[in-house]
């Protein structure tokens, strides 16, 4: 059999990335035609709209304009279920692009069977080695030794503040800088501070959004020391005091007066970017809507609320190889320029909230000049990633059934110790069904 041909065990495992979603999306807009008449083809899927699509638009034209001797066609399809159903299937068709973007947090749902390693060796031959990345973000793409996936970036959580509201509230350095916070106790003392000088909550927080609950309960449970193993069969094997004690951390949180027990995804950011709220706890590529409105703001990493080291729930957007019945050499040659490219050319992605993943953009006096962009850096170096299973990662079964369990948190409709039952019993579950690769 061809080695690059798809097995029944690949197809079984499209099939699960497929479980459960609606449907597939239309291809959208994203640089969808062809960068060049003629030339080596080259197809590129990703899933960014809005201002992040923008930005990957001019990293596609910028390889365009250093190699036009390749025809890029570059599509974009929905986030979340409706692109991983497509790019999976295409895999397990035979039909895959030659280049894809990929959580990082996804690869143990795509696993060999979908995605190609990329070979060390050529990427030497680019300038790039895998010791110019931060090593818990090649820890994460690495599976039984190889490099499956390419960081683009970082993504952590991050705590936004108001400087004007934290100012009045006394919670700034005399650089006007936020103030060091360090332990539980000084983290809800800083939102009820806030609070006292903000028309809306001290920190607005998605308490009723599944990825904000779980990017805050992740970061905190792995503060306490948590581990979570999820291993094929079951049981799982979770602490179940750090799932307890982070979720006791979040519904005092929660209180309406730190922050609201009802703000949703979208409203949270909204509340923040109207100067209606001290703090905003998401993804830093809510700093575009903060830049828009005008609001006097800044950011920093999300604090060491426990502990003494700030570990934080993270992702990457990385790149990857889809596996394909045959693979075509200057295609594939193709999409290792291209890849290299856009990590090369990263900075202007940075402006977008995210931290590159390429030390040289990172380190470089352009991104650290980036303000408040580069402030949050350090997180990279301690980032924490979900726990590996087939529904793991962005945009995943785990985030989502997670999400409800924490909401149960969050609102007060369950306690602490009923959470963890809630949330153990369930994983206890989704292990003994077992994946079907």
């Amino acid at each position: 059999m061809d080695r690059y041909a798809m097995s029944r065990r690949g197809f079984l495992r499209a099939a699960v990335v497929a479980g459960g979603a609606a449907g597939v999306a239309s291809v959208a807009g994203c640089g969808s035609l062809p960068g060049a008449s003629g030339g080596v083809p080259l197809d590129y899927w990703n899933f960014f709209t809005g201002g992040d699509g923008e930005r990957m638009v001019g990293l596609v034209d910028a390889f365009r304009a250093e190699a036009p001797g390749v025809a890029v066609t570059a599509t974009t399809l929905a986030w979340g279920a409706p692109y991983y159903t497509k790019l999976a299937m295409a895999c397990a068709g035979g039909r895959a692009p030659d280049l894809a973007t990929l959580h990082a947090s996804r690869l143990a749902t795509f696993g060999a069977e979908l995605v190609d390693e990329w070979d060390l060796a050529e990427l030497e031959a680019r300038g790039v080695t895998t010791d110019q990345f931060p090593a818990p973000v090649v820890e994460s793409v690495t599976i039984d030794g190889r490099l499956m996936a390419l960081p683009l970036d970082t993504h952590p959580l991050v705590l936004f503040y108001n400087t004007d509201i934290c100012g009045r509230a006394g919670l700034l350095a005399d650089d006007g800088t936020l103030a060091p916070i360090q332990g539980a106790e000084a983290f809800l003392d800083a939102g009820r501070r806030a609070a006292e000088i903000a028309e809306g909550p001290g920190i607005a927080f998605g308490a009723a959004d599944a990825l904000a609950n779980w990017m805050l309960f992740w970061s905190v449970f792995r503060q306490l020391g948590g581990t979570v193993e999820l291993p094929p069969g079951g049981p799982a094997e979770v602490d179940r005091d750090a799932v307890v004690e982070a979720m006791a951390f979040m519904q005092t949180m929660c209180d309406g007066t730190i922050a609201s027990k009802t703000l949703d995804g979208p409203a949270a950011p909204a509340t923040f970017a109207s100067g209606q709220a001290g703090f905003l706890l998401i993804g830093p590529w809510e700093v575009v809507t903060a830049e828009n409105t005008g609001v006097p703001f800044s950011m920093t990493q999300f604090p060491a609320v426990f502990g003494d080291t700030p570990y934080v729930r993270a992702d990457s957007h990385s790149l990857v190889l889809p596996r394909q019945s045959r693979v075509d050499p200057d295609a594939r040659a193709a999409a290792y320029d291209m890849a290299v490219s856009m990590l090369k050319n990263s900075l202007d992605w940075a402006r977008g909230g995210h931290i590159p993943a390429l030390s040289s953009v990172a380190e470089s006096p352009e991104y650290l000049a980036l303000q408040p962009q580069s402030n949050y850096r350090g997180a990279a170096d301690v980032v924490e990633f979900d726990p590996s299973a087939y529904f793991s990662g962005s945009g995943s079964t785990l985030m989502s059934r997670a999400g409800q369990t924490l909401q149960g948190i969050t609102s007060g409709a369950l306690t602490p110790d009923a959470g963890a039952d809630d949330l153990i019993g369930w994983l206890d579950e989704q292990l003994t069904l077992g994946s079907p690769v």
